[in-house]
């Protein structure tokens, strides 16, 4: 699966600039304090030389050029004015320094300010998926919807994950953090998300944090797993999950259909039927040589799902009405119980 990255929205970054220049609201207005103070004050201590032609703008230009060490004028003869040209400078450096400090950290370091720039990512987005939890299942759960181009916003609890920086090279909105606590599930976007994946390895952790979404977005849809199955076909029914799924529950009919024959590519329950994907090569001598998917399926009573050519991978991308030939494999979705059937009449 190529890799992803996503793109954040130039709205994002806009509105972060605009909260780190918040962080930086105190300094200007300290430096603008100063411009003011110091251009009254050149105004009212300054000889009539000084001053001459100089308006209250202009006083202000001329102090504001001090705190950048930019002088355009000389040293003044008042001790008042004298101190003030000497100490401005120094006071707007060090305002100015510490500022752009603390917006750089702002800017680059989203560690310190991640709930911000989360909340912040989060108004952008509109029917985004909320997915917590980023272990072996959440990672590859995050890998299906980036290649599908939904925008996802991921909660992990463990800084130290070994998916983490997985996620964040792939420039995925990711905040370390319990996902149980409301506030949080707020600053998500959860009211404007649409859907909520809950997937970490405790079964608890996902009913508590599905039960604080449904209870903030009555709409939202929720998408839980657990590993009791038991507990997942109860709580489904319950509190209204609209998928809810156990980790055996998925895997072991795979495993047991993958055992029962090679050439399976997948396998779920359908009620009490055990379905699955199988991959059936078509022999020079097979009755299916000739026939298109439509004829396939009435001579095997199986839809043919995807096509096999030659050595190239499978793709469900194929014209149904173009005759196979043989060398050729159709993949076939059918009941387990009924593969040795199916591959009796593929033999003839």
């Amino acid at each position: 699966m190529p890799v992803r990255r996503v793109r954040t929205p130039l709205v994002a970054r806009l509105r972060f600039l605009a909260y780190a220049l918040r962080l930086l609201a105190p300094r200007l207005a300290i430096l603008a304090g100063l411009t003011i103070a110091g251009g009254l004050t050149l105004q009212a201590r300054g000889s009539a030389q000084e001053v001459a032609g100089l308006d209250f703008v202009g006083a202000c230009y001329q102090v504001y050029t001090q705190l950048f060490f930019e002088h355009v004028s000389g040293l003044p003869d008042d001790w008042v004015l004298r101190l003030m040209y000497f100490t401005v400078p120094i006071a707007g450096a060090f305002v100015v320094a510490e500022g752009l400090l603390k917006v750089g950290l702002s800017l680059f370091d989203f560690n310190n300010h991640q709930t911000a720039w989360i909340r912040i990512m989060a108004q952008t987005y509109r029917d985004h998926i909320i997915l917590i939890g980023l272990g072996h299942v959440g990672y590859r759960v995050l890998e299906e919807l980036l290649a599908r181009g939904r925008a996802v916003i991921v909660v992990e609890a463990r800084g130290e994950g070994p998916f983490v920086e997985e996620a964040r090279a792939r420039n995925v909105p990711l905040v370390i953090g319990d996902a149980r606590r409301e506030s949080l599930l707020r600053d998500l976007g959860l009211d404007h998300a649409a859907c909520l994946i809950a997937c970490t390895d405790d079964d608890l952790v996902n009913l508590e944090v599905g039960l604080d979404a449904r209870q903030i977005n009555p709409n939202i849809r929720l998408v839980m797993r657990f590993f009791d199955q038991n507990m997942a076909r109860k709580l489904g029914k319950a509190f209204s999950v609209d998928s809810i799924f156990s980790t055996s529950a998925i895997s072991a009919p795979l495993f047991a259909a993958a055992a029962l024959d090679e050439r399976i590519h997948g396998a779920y329950r359908m009620g009490d039927t055990l379905m699955a994907t199988l991959e059936l090569e078509i022999t020079p001598t097979s009755p299916l040589v000739g026939k298109n998917a439509t004829e396939i399926r009435a001579l095997l009573d199986a839809p043919v799902v995807g096509l096999r050519r030659d050595r190239e991978p499978p793709t469900h991308r194929f014209d149904r009405t173009e005759p196979r030939r043989a060398g050729e494999s159709v993949i076939l979705h059918v009941a387990v119980d009924e593969i040795a059937a199916v591959k009796t009449r593929a033999r003839g």
